[in-house]
Formats: structure tokens, C-alpha cells, sequence
């Protein structure tokens, strides 16, 4: 079990109100216990911090100097490329822009370079459509030889699909707020 407080909050509520409202220090015995209240303003106005007789005083006296000087926050630097107004960025490169899967299968074959052949399997979420499209646009090409489901053993991202995605890149970068 617990043992019952020598005071209850609400107690203490009402009588930091008198304190603060007539400027007055309130001292609660009770229990073994001293319970001291000091109001915002007790603490003189002069004083430093160091001159202070209790912590309470100090603690007053840092919340009334916290009260009275404005809150700054220092300004954030700005990047110039984050404040280009919408209608003067350029649009990207790749147009109609990739789709997530298109995106991800170029991304793959980058790493491994232009021209650089990979196995069809090794790549995920990849499947016949996503690959017609990227064909179509020119960036990837595929083997001729086919395994048992009709699809090419290899692909590959070509020299002008490896210059597009850089493109791409480039761009992202230069207009971060994309």
C-alpha cells in the first residue's frame, strides 16, 4: 500500500494561486515535511542567479526571464534550389515519366553499367509488360534466345537508356524540391 500524501495537489493548486496573486511566500508543515511556495515575482529583480537562497527562487526567477525575452530560433539556411517557383522548373528528361517498375529495373541495370548483360530472372517486379515498354522507349534490349515461358534469357540497358536515366539523375538533383 501507499501512503496518503501529507497534502493533496489540489491543495497546493489553490494556495499557489494566493501566493502568486498576492506576492507572497506560503509555507506548508505537515508530516515531517516542509513544502515551501514561492510566487514568480518573489524573487528580486536585480539578483543573479548565483545570490539566490533556494532553488525555487532560481527556478522562479529563470521561468520570468524565460517569459520576457522573445523566442528565436535561428533561421534555417536555404538551399536556392528548394525556393525555384513550380512554374520555372523544366520538365524531366523522360517523358512520360517511369512507372515505379520502370523505374526499379533501370535502377537495377544502372549498377551494373550500359551494355552489360543481365540474367531476365535477377530482376524483381519485372515482367513482359514493363519490358515491351522499356523496349519501346529504346533503354533496354533483350536476347533472342527465349527459355520454356517466352521469356529472354538475358537483358541488357542500352547506351541511350544508361544517358537517359543519367539525364534523369541530373535533373533530380539540380531540382532537389521534385
Amino acid at each position: 500500500m501507499t501512503k496518503r500524501t501529507p497534502i493533496k495537489q489540489a491543495d497546493l493548486n489553490r494556495l499557489a494561486v494566493v501566493a502568486k496573486r498576492n506576492n507572497i511566500t506560503i509555507e506548508v508543515e505537515g508530516e515531517g515535511y516542509t513544502i515551501r511556495l514561492h510566487p514568480y515575482s518573489a524573487s528580486p529583480a536585480g539578483l543573479k542567479p548565483e545570490e539566490f537562497s533556494s532553488f525555487a527562487e532560481w527556478q522562479a526567477w529563470r521561468d520570468r526571464e524565460r517569459r520576457l525575452e522573445p523566442s528565436r530560433a535561428p533561421e534555417p539556411e536555404r538551399d536556392p534550389a528548394w525556393d525555384i517557383p513550380w512554374e520555372d522548373i523544366p520538365p524531366e528528361p523522360i517523358q512520360p515519366p517511369l512507372n515505379w517498375r520502370e523505374r526499379n529495373a533501370t535502377d537495377y541495370l544502372m549498377t551494373h553499367g550500359a551494355e552489360v548483360r543481365v540474367d531476365w530472372y535477377a530482376l524483381k517486379d519485372f515482367g513482359t509488360h514493363t519490358q515491351k515498354k522499356l523496349q519501346e522507349r529504346g533503354f533496354v534490349d533483350v536476347s533472342p534466345d527465349q527459355d520454356k515461358y517466352k521469356h529472354p534469357n538475358e537483358i541488357w540497358l542500352t547506351k541511350a537508356g544508361a544517358k537517359a536515366i543519367r539525364d534523369q539523375r541530373a535533373h533530380r538533383d539540380k531540382y532537389p524540391c521534385l
